[in-house]
């Protein structure tokens, strides 16, 4: 027993001991964490910087990562149309779309007298007051807004916008493939609803943006099809130089031209022709 007691404070000594090791054993392997620490912020702040040699991820393992390239300009929103009118198409390059103003963020913003129109001409269809029904349409149409039936007849109000594909850049309605442009566009897209990733709008009061319909992106079709000029005044985006790299090769739609002028020149002399 008297020995057993007298081990006993030694054991706890030893253990204390073996603790203050591991203790001062943590402390050491520290500072590697502080410098790792601040070599994944200078990597940061280059990448930040725009260094083209710096990682876009960096990784530690297969589990943390870290994003390290500054991101794209993001989409603002989605639209999702109503089927598309032959009409609807006035360029190879620009369409005009209405959208149920239900499934739109905007939805908030609809101007009251809209609202108060689109009210009453639903009381007007039900009491077969016709005149009165086409007298409020026309008022909401003055507004951007017009109402249409949905596919259980019920009538939704829906805004109108002026889409310009993200990029692209087809040839006016008088130049060379112009008209060609304009009717491929309407074969894509009539009588299709489609899905548009809004980025920004134009001078012109137009909504830019990529549009899909369903599941083919119109930029890549078009400018496929040689009825395009990748913009790259606005877009730099690799893949559509891509696209048009290939209808150049095989000299497909305007690249079948000896030197087929560009729109923006085109329009440019038209100007300076006008003075």
């Amino acid at each position: 027993m008297p020995g057993a007691m007298n081990a006993a404070p030694g054991h706890r000594r030893e253990r204390r001991g073996s603790f203050h090791v591991r203790a001062g054993a943590a402390g050491k392997r520290a500072p590697p964490s502080l410098v790792l620490v601040c070599c994944i912020g200078a990597i940061a702040l280059l990448a930040t910087s725009g260094r083209t040699l710096v990682p876009k991820k960096f990784c530690l393992g297969s589990i943390w990562c870290i994003s390290l390239a500054p991101e794209p300009q993001g989409v603002k929103y989605e639209l999702h149309t109503l089927p598309v009118d032959a009409k609807a198409v006035t360029d190879g390059d620009t369409i005009t779309v209405y959208v149920n103003v239900a499934n739109h963020p905007e939805s908030v913003n609809v101007p009251q007298e809209v609202r108060k129109a689109a009210t009453e001409r639903i009381k007007a269809q039900m009491t077969k007051n016709y005149q009165q029904a086409d007298a409020l349409q026309k008022i909401m149409k003055g507004s951007g807004y017009r109402q249409v039936p949905n596919m259980r007849g019920e009538q939704v109000l829906t805004k109108k916008y002026r889409i310009r594909l993200r990029g692209d850049r087809a040839p006016e309605s008088l130049m060379p493939y112009g008209k060609e442009a304009k009717e491929e566009l309407v074969r894509l897209v009539q009588g299709k609803s489609l899905k548009i990733s809004i980025y920004d709008s134009d001078r012109y009061g137009r909504l830019v943006g990529d549009v899909d319909c369903n599941g083919v992106s119109v930029q890549e079709h078009m400018l496929k099809k040689g009825l395009a000029w990748h913009y790259t005044a606005y877009d730099h985006r690799m893949e559509l130089s891509k696209w048009e790299s290939q209808a150049r090769m095989s000299r497909t739609g305007l690249w079948a031209l000896p030197d087929p002028e560009k729109p923006w020149e085109w329009r440019r002399k038209r100007r300076i022709g006008a003075m």
